[in-house]
């Protein structure tokens, strides 16, 4: 049986989606998710679900009881209220309904539940929030090294070299101990959370990884592996290892 991956949903309160594409009506908000998540699980081997956001962890808990791994994705920034900062210059978006949703989810999860955990840029944002870590609200007023918000390139194109540190689960699953990734990101982790290391690290310093080690598998990349997939051997080695990661039953 395919390993059954939860994958957290994007939220908008703009009812520009429905609008824009004609699927909804004026006033309607929205839970939505890049495709490229869904194939790329598909493709490494797992069976996709989204996760909406629901009003409380109870809700989805009978779905995720039955989950063999959950994916946190990217979207929106983090609340720095969160890591009990203001909101300062250059902070983007804010969902904090989201942010409320994810964080008790990932908090339940890893008390209660025993399935391995992946976080994809905000994802990986999220979870050094919940473990206690804080973040550089925007990079371009904040930090003094390159530049990561590179959206003005493809999707799938890989525009810096990401170093991983030997005997990680990252270095382990990719075979090899540096990658070159895309870089979407205008924020990213200063203070690394309770129990957290960083395992993955850009030539300026940024930190492009984190694992939890020891028996439980929680582990978070800066970059989207799920863009580049289709073009990427990296990436595709990245989701095989954590779908099998999820159907063996070890989440060390």
């Amino acid at each position: 049986m395919k390993p059954i991956i939860g994958i957290c949903s994007n939220f908008s309160r703009s009812d520009a989606p429905g609008l824009v594409t004609g699927l909804g009506s004026p006033g309607q908000t929205w839970q939505l998710l890049a495709t490229d998540y869904v194939r790329a699980v598909e493709a490494a081997g797992g069976c996709p679900v989204i996760l909406p956001l629901a009003g409380t962890t109870e809700v989805l808990w009978p779905m995720v009881t039955r989950l063999n791994g959950i994916i946190f994705t990217g979207g929106s920034d983090v609340n720095p209220l969160l890591y009990n900062e203001a909101p300062r210059k250059g902070l983007g978006d804010v969902m904090p309904e989201r942010d409320d949703h994810e964080m008790g989810l990932f908090r339940r999860v890893l008390e209660e539940a025993a399935i391995p955990v992946l976080g994809i840029c905000r994802g990986l944002q999220l979870i050094n929030v919940a473990m206690g870590g804080s973040l550089y609200q925007d990079l371009g007023t904040e930090w003094q090294g390159d530049r990561h918000a590179l959206s003005n390139y493809p999707k799938q194109a890989p525009v810096h070299e990401v170093r991983l540190s030997e005997g990680s689960w990252l270095s382990r699953a990719v075979k090899a101990e540096s990658i070159w990734t895309n870089s979407f990101h205008h924020q990213a982790v200063k203070t690394i959370g309770r129990g957290l290391e960083a395992v993955a690290l850009a030539a300026d310093g940024m930190v492009e990884g984190l694992e939890l080690p020891g028996e439980r598998f929680v582990t978070g990349v800066q970059w989207h592996p799920e863009m580049m997939f289709d073009a990427d051997q990296a990436s595709r080695l990245l989701f095989k290892a954590f779908i099998e990661v999820c159907g063996d039953g070890d989440n060390a």
